[in-house]
């Protein structure tokens, strides 16, 4: 795997252009970040962002203390493409109830990956999700949510095949995704 230093202005990118400021100030807490892997492209408000698929920082060196709420925020969402799962987890819970719009392509990546905890604190935390948000977002990346939906099947065919399709905890997530698309869908018309 391609193992990158990114600067900071190019970890920014992993926001929308109106809070790339509050980005800057949060990415000015990390030591150099090391970037693992590809990225991938998501659309926040009709504007595409870039987020990296994984990064190795070791959280105990980044202080945020003195940083807004936002900025925080966005250090939680960057965290949660770390290498390690217990890392993407721990972060996970401090960004699972925002309302903001920049952390649900955070969130939905991790739905389609195999760290079955991971997939568990999503689905018990499924009410503090602010649905108007998550629908916006899965309604402008059809074409994400699709890969999520794919992965989910192959980590379920991979890992958990000893569990049916209705215990699955990945495809509980999707067919709660599912239905916000659905019912976004008919309140437009």
């Amino acid at each position: 795997m391609t193992k990158t230093y990114v600067s900071d202005s190019k970890m920014a990118c992993a926001f929308p252009l109106a809070v790339r400021d509050d980005a800057c100030a949060a990415l000015s807490t990390f030591p150099s970040t090391r970037l693992i892997g590809k990225t991938f492209s998501a659309q926040i408000g009709g504007e595409f962002v870039t987020i990296p698929e994984r990064i190795h920082n070791d959280p105990a060196l980044i202080k945020i203390d003195s940083l807004t709420d936002l900025q925080k925020e966005f250090v939680h969402c960057l965290l949660t493409r770390h290498s390690s799962g217990f890392v993407r987890e721990e972060h996970l819970t401090r960004i699972i109830g925002s309302k903001h719009i920049g952390v649900p392509p955070f969130v939905i990546q991790l739905t389609g990956e195999y760290v079955i905890e991971i997939l568990r604190v999503i689905h018990q935390n499924l009410q503090s999700l602010d649905t108007s948000v998550y629908t916006a977002f899965l309604q402008g990346n059809r074409r994400f949510f699709s890969k999520i939906e794919q992965r989910v099947v192959s980590y379920w065919d991979c890992y958990y095949r000893c569990q049916t399709r209705e215990e699955y905890v990945g495809f509980r997530l999707l067919d709660f995704f599912r239905s916000l698309v659905r019912n976004g869908a008919q309140a437009q018309q």
